[in-house]
């Protein structure tokens, strides 16, 4: 985890130097602005670590307003890097041919900023736009009829995101009628928020096949136990290495290795759970990143964990780092994974040409 804060800390300081150092160059130069912008680097930077801070000492409301400010800067700031750096490019290019560069400093400085404006506007709105990916499955293992599952991801519930954004999940779930419930990881965040007072809004849906669940790497951020017990009273059965029978087919669910002191602590779960299952068996496994294990069987694996990248063009990264997009693929041996985009967001509050998801399985038997 230290590790990992530190690199995080390192890559967001790298991106306000950048976007400070533009307002540098935008602006004439004075000690009053140098002060200023330094002063404006750190505090930003730190934010976060501020947020955190709060939330783990349970001051909700104040965690969530500086929430808000903190991580729709960090959206705003992802925005105008990206842009700035596609403006850069274009002066280089520019350069490089002998072509005349109509903008300055200040005048590229004041476009990327309306620029990075609009996209965050645009971005608040298409994070409420929740559309519903419908997939059908044809498979002789089912014996017959046919089972409907739906797939919530990524919720992040917690400080952010709470009664007004579950209860709009929830509505669309009674809408769509499934006949399972599964929920794929970071359905919240391990600390923040009044989680014990979220969950019976959940309980108040029930699927008639049930509803499933298993544990991702945000659930164990502010301590397991409290996104497990959040889990259970609303209702979800935690599948932590286990198999579990509905509606004809078989569902199986593995911690997130993140979410767990050491991968290694992940190997007796897959142990226990390959003797669960039988190649007669229509299994769907659940497990929160898009990484396939070959020591356990499926037929349809559902992850979520990339978010579709969440802002354009992160989902170029997301795609480099596991190979997979968002969405339905079928591996070489046949079996299939399906990525959902999630339905919630983490850091920033927006979503940039990646609509959150609920996804809306159909498997069908084939025999007669």
């Amino acid at each position: 985890m230290l590790t990992f804060l530190s690199v995080a800390l390192l890559v967001y300081s790298a991106m306000h130097l950048y976007a400070l150092g533009k307002v540098w160059r935008a602006f004439p130069h004075s000690r009053a602005l140098a002060v200023a912008l330094v002063a404006a680097g750190i505090t930003l930077t730190l934010s976060p670590l501020f947020v955190a801070l709060l939330e783990t000492q349970g001051w909700r409301s104040i965690s969530a307003a500086a929430g808000w400010v903190s991580y729709t800067w960090m959206g705003f700031l992802v925005l105008f890097l990206c842009i700035g750096l596609l403006f850069d490019l274009c002066h280089a290019l520019a350069a490089l041919l002998r072509l005349g560069w109509p903008l300055s400093d200040a005048l590229a400085f004041r476009a990327v900023s309306l620029l990075s404006l609009a996209l965050l506007g645009y971005g608040f709105v298409e994070a409420q736009q929740i559309q519903v990916e419908r997939i059908d499955i044809a498979t002789p293992k089912l014996a017959t009829g046919r089972v409907t599952i739906a797939q919530i991801s990524d919720l992040h519930v917690g400080t952010m995101a709470g009664e007004r954004f579950l209860d709009r999940i929830i509505t669309r779930l009674r809408e769509l009628k499934p006949d399972i419930l599964v929920a794929t990881g970071d359905i919240v965040e391990g600390h923040g928020g009044d989680l014990d007072a979220l969950a019976p809004r959940f309980r108040s849906y029930a699927p008639p096949y049930g509803a499933y669940a298993v544990i991702g790497n945000h659930e164990n951020f502010g301590g397991a136990e409290n996104a497990l017990r959040f889990l259970h009273t609303a209702g979800f059965t935690v599948l932590r290495g286990e198999s579990a029978k509905a509606g004809g087919i078989v569902l199986a669910g593995i911690d997130d290795s993140r979410a767990l002191v050491s991968a290694q602590q992940a190997r007796p779960d897959i142990r226990r759970l390959r003797a669960s299952l039988t190649a007669n068996d229509y299994i769907v496994l659940l497990k929160h990143q898009p990484v396939v294990d070959n020591e356990i069987p499926f037929d349809l694996q559902l992850s979520g964990h990339i978010h579709g990248g969440q802002i354009f063009p992160l989902v170029f990264m997301t795609t480099l780092i596991y190979g997979v997009h968002a969405g339905l693929t079928r591996l070489a041996d046949g079996r299939l994974l399906y990525v959902s985009r999630g339905a919630g967001t983490w850091g920033p509050p927006i979503r940039v040409f990646a609509p959150p998801e609920i996804t809306l399985v159909t498997i069908s038997s084939t025999n007669k």
